[in-house]
């Protein structure tokens, strides 16, 4: 079912992260190896490449009972819950909020990670047998890397840009939070050097390993985000066109829009990174934290908020009102994102439910309690990378190659049907305008990890909308939403606020201050 599971030596992590807190004049001889001869061949280093792998898992799963999708799901236009939840109708957003403390701390933790491995391929490489193999695994390391600084500033807008390991209480604990696009700009900076060392492809052993068109289309991503915020920067756009057209001809969409989200068909053609999904070879406890040696939690994706089960966390996850009158009828991408039920738990959102991720046999569950699933969380896929160069084809003045990448989503939207006959919509567009992008990022990525808040946030930078005008029906919130429970402001909420654990813990964090508004 999955070429590339990220099965982890669990040890690792532990000789990684705390190994520089043993007392050297401890006289009892260790149980486990040592960092210092741990990493002695290249199959070892390939185990400390997958450790790092192994921590963006804590952003997509259920593991210790903290599944935190509603921070990547939530906020925008798209989604909306059952029940009151700060990421969705920010009212009393905080510092203090569990989920906003969680990811920042993943987040760093993937960094170090990451800063840890870049470590010890410099002070290893005379292990490698394979010496294309150092270059392969640096890119990887910039590629996490990178991706994890995105989503930092995407959310908070400042926070500490951390390039070399951490291993103790030392002036690198407390290092200031990054200004304006700072941080933004070391995620591209190293997304260029993933972009110069890693390879075309894996061998089939190890599909979903970053490589090399991967990164193209992360960069895509990031140069029109800055282009955004840069007030439509032309040379930001011109770097994001030359990028997107240095992706391999290899790179092409899949016949069937779903077979985007159907674990059959993972790390497809389409697919440019993904969250590799898995199930621990013993049995899973999704109660428990994935870091431990032997009592692993699970390695699994959580979809159950999206369904009607006792696994959901108390709150259903379904399509706003919004964008269930995005869709044409006819577009065969509807009943793919979203389906009508008469199930009475979804009568709060008209009886419709997302399905995106758990259309009939794609919900997979693994595990104690059958809570995860083994359906891979696709990251970055070539139709958002397609509609990223639509944008800055049209910015610069090249109508014509913005239409055709336009018109290649609705023509494959169009062919999904579930024999592969011509449906009556989505039909060409003969002109393309800045709107029509827009709407068309609204139905083709509907619901997909980080897309379409941090869509709406540079596009109020960019001066295509204005947030600040927005009501809860905008935002696909029904006209009777209760007031007293709205409370989206701008420019507060543009931004998460800054948790309040790192304002505790770094003193040059706290001495910026809190986020506006908060």
């Amino acid at each position: 079912m999955k070429q590339y599971k990220f099965t982890i030596l669990f040890g690792i992590m532990f000789a990684l992260s705390f190994l520089n807190a043993c007392d050297k004049n401890l006289d009892v001889k260790p149980t486990a190896e040592l960092e210092s001869e741990y990493f002695s061949d290249q199959s070892r280093m390939q185990r400390g490449m997958r450790a790092v792998y192994a921590k963006i898992t804590d952003l997509y799963t259920y593991n210790a009972n903290n599944p935190p999708h509603k921070l990547w799901l939530l906020p925008g236009d798209d989604l909306r819950s059952n029940n009151a939840r700060t990421m969705d109708d920010f009212k009393g957003l905080a510092g203090s909020d569990g989920d906003i403390n969680y990811i920042w701390n993943r987040l760093y933790q993937l960094i170090n990670r990451a800063n840890t491995m870049l470590q010890k391929i410099d002070e290893n490489k005379n292990v490698y047998t394979d010496t294309d193999m150092i270059d392969y695994n640096r890119g990887e390391m910039y590629f996490i890397r990178g991706w994890a600084f995105y989503k930092l500033w995407s959310w908070w807008g400042k926070a500490p840009v951390v390039t070399d390991r951490v291993v103790g209480l030392s002036d690198k604990l407390y290092t200031p939070p990054s200004e304006g696009m700072a941080m933004l700009d070391s995620a591209i900076v190293d997304m260029e050097n993933a972009e110069k060392l890693l390879p075309d492809s894996w061998p089939l052993s190890e599909t979903g390993r970053a490589f090399h068109d991967g990164a193209l289309g992360m960069l895509v991503k990031f140069y029109v985000v800055r282009a955004c915020y840069k007030g439509g920067d032309a040379a930001d756009y011109g770097k994001a066109i030359s990028y997107f057209e240095m992706i391999s001809s290899d790179r092409q969409l899949v016949t069937q829009f779903g077979e985007n989200f159907d674990y059959r068909y993972e790390n497809n053609s389409e697919s440019l990174f993904e969250f590799q999904a898995s199930e621990k070879p013993a049995q899973e406890n999704p109660w428990l934290d994935n870091d431990f040696v032997g009592v692993t939690g699970s390695m699994g994706a959580f979809y159950q908020h999206f369904d009607n089960s006792w696994t959901n966390q108390g709150a259903l996850v379904a399509p706003s009102l919004k964008l269930i009158n995005a869709f044409d009828p006819n577009d065969p991408r509807l009943p793919e994102t979203f389906q009508a039920t008469e199930d009475g738990a979804w009568s709060f959102n008209g009886g419709f439910k997302m399905v995106k991720y758990v259309n009939g046999e794609r919900n997979f569950p693994v595990g104690l309690g059958g809570i995860n699933s083994a359906n891979n969380t696709r990251i970055l896929r070539l139709a958002d990378v397609k509609l990223l160069a639509a944008e800055a084809y049209l910015e610069t003045n090249s109508p014509d190659k913005a239409l055709t990448q336009v018109n290649d989503i609705r023509d494959r939207a169009r062919f999904s049907t579930t024999d592969g006959t011509e449906a009556a919509a989505p039909l060409d567009l003969t002109a393309v305008t800045m709107q029509d992008i827009m709407d068309e990022r609204l139905r083709e990525l509907a619901g997909e990890e980080g897309i379409r808040w941090f869509d709406l946030k540079r596009w109020n930078a960019a001066g295509y909308i204005d947030l600040s005008t927005w009501t809860k029906e905008d935002f696909g919130f029904p006209a009777d939403y209760l007031d007293d429970i709205w409370g989206f402001e701008t420019p507060t909420h543009l931004l998460m606020p800054i948790p309040v654990n790192e304002m505790d813990n770094n003193p040059k964090m706290l001495a910026s201050g809190q986020n506006p508004g908060y």
